[in-house]
């Protein structure tokens, strides 16, 4: 894709360090021409040695030290626009908690403190998606804090498990604890509520029937919503691999465009409810008994797969800066174009499609040249950084033999 002009008048920020970050700096990059800093407490290889990001390291995501970071990098570009973009819900939360305290220079396309609480709350969220005829699946609310006896589930097992809110749960990954978890047993929901507790969680857990399918069967969408409350970018995909491994479970790998129009009026309508403003990430998962799709929480950020909808023929941030900088009032985005959107080798993402008539359509993405993968950008793929990629990509047959090694039908 062709680099637009640089802006001057342009500083994005992004706060994380993953290979997500690389694909918003490209977004970026692409579509001003401009260098985006980046804030971190470390950086993946593939963000270490790019080009296109300006880093900066904290010792930690403390309220405190990034707002004094915030507040040197704004002082160091008086004149500039500073967009912040965040690659986890933890850090929206973050960036929620100090926003009053940001000089204007800042754009911040996150939500209102309390369209944010009750956006992230999944258990909030599936309440406001039956209000608005958007299906979900049976849901139990299990509430950790105190000691009280957690009654037995009512939902008939294997059933899955996992936080309510993401943010205040993510650091007991580095205790042994999943991203996601199935359970075939009570006794195993019970030891589960133990071991958190154990290690002082007192948030919410859903518990939730398992939908059936393999990971082609999920999907998500990506929204932008402007400040005057009007839905201006609608994209959808489906999934064709999600990373495995226990942390980063449920975060896709490969993914193809779909068009949803019959979604854009419900999803808008519920965004509106929520008097939601900025970017969202909705995951859903297609019941094979069915057909229909299960939505399954809202992520207030624009996804760390965002790069496919620039293949489907919008890029978000353009979006985004036209709205928050520009102050233009730009009509309603569907993005909508074929587009085959890959982290891993084609040999790897073959070998989990089960589906011949999938298989066929990604064979033909790819030799139609409608692949993208954010990470290979040619204004920034020097020889290490090459390696980098190289390395990153070819991991993941590493990983894929160790915690998937053939694809099921439910994707456990």
């Amino acid at each position: 894709m062709t680099m637009a002009q640089s802006r001057s008048d342009l500083l994005p920020v992004i706060l994380g360090g993953d290979i997500s970050c690389h694909a918003y700096a490209r977004e970026f990059h692409e579509a001003f021409g401009v260098r985006s800093a980046i804030l971190g407490t470390g950086f993946a290889a593939a963000v270490e040695h790019s080009r296109i990001l300006e880093k900066h390291l904290l010792p930690s995501f403390a309220p405190n030290q990034l707002l004094h970071a915030l507040l040197e990098l704004a002082s160091s570009a008086p004149g500039a626009r500073m967009p912040i973009v965040v690659s986890t819900d933890a850090l929206a939360e973050a960036l929620e908690a100090i926003r009053d305290e940001l000089p204007s220079q800042f754009v911040l396309p996150i939500p209102t403190r309390e369209a944010f609480s009750r956006a992230c709350d999944k258990s909030e969220f599936m309440s406001l998606c039956e209000a608005h005829g958007l299906p979900t699946p049976r849901t139990e609310i299990v509430r950790l804090a105190g000691s009280n006896a957690i009654p037995p589930t009512q939902i008939r097992f294997p059933v899955v498990a996992k936080a309510a809110r993401s943010a205040g749960y993510s650091h007991l990954f580095s205790k042994g604890f999943r991203k996601v978890y199935r359970m075939n047993s009570q006794a195993e929901l019970d030891d589960l509520w133990a071991s958190l507790r154990a290690a002082g969680f007192s948030g919410d857990f859903l518990v939730q029937e398992l939908i059936g399918g393999d990971d082609t069967h999920m999907g998500a969408l990506t929204l932008y919503v402007d400040a005057a409350g009007s839905l201006r970018l609608f994209s959808a995909a489906q999934t064709l691999l999600e990373d495995h491994a226990p942390t980063m479970r449920g975060n896709s790998v490969a993914m193809v465009s779909r068009p949803m129009p019959n979604m854009v009026e419900k999803v808008a309508g519920l965004l509106q409810d929520l008097r939601y403003t900025g970017f969202a990430e909705v995951d859903m998962k297609r019941d094979p008994a069915t057909g229909e799709w299960l939505f399954f929480e809202l992520n207030p950020r624009v996804g760390r797969n965002s790069y496919y909808v620039v293949g489907a023929g919008a890029n978000p941030m353009q979006i985004m800066v036209a709205d928050l900088v520009d102050g233009e009032n730009c009509p309603l985005v569907c993005a909508e174009n074929p587009c085959l959107y890959s982290l891993v080798p084609d040999c790897l993402l073959m070998r989990y499609l089960t589906d011949s008539t999938l298989a066929a359509e990604v064979r033909g993405l790819i030799r139609d040249g409608r692949r993208v993968d954010p990470q290979r950008y040619a204004p920034d793929m020097s020889l290490r950084r090459r390696l980098d990629v190289d390395l990153t990509e070819w991991n993941q047959l590493r990983k894929f033999r160790r915690y998937y090694p053939r694809p099921t039908e439910s994707s456990f």
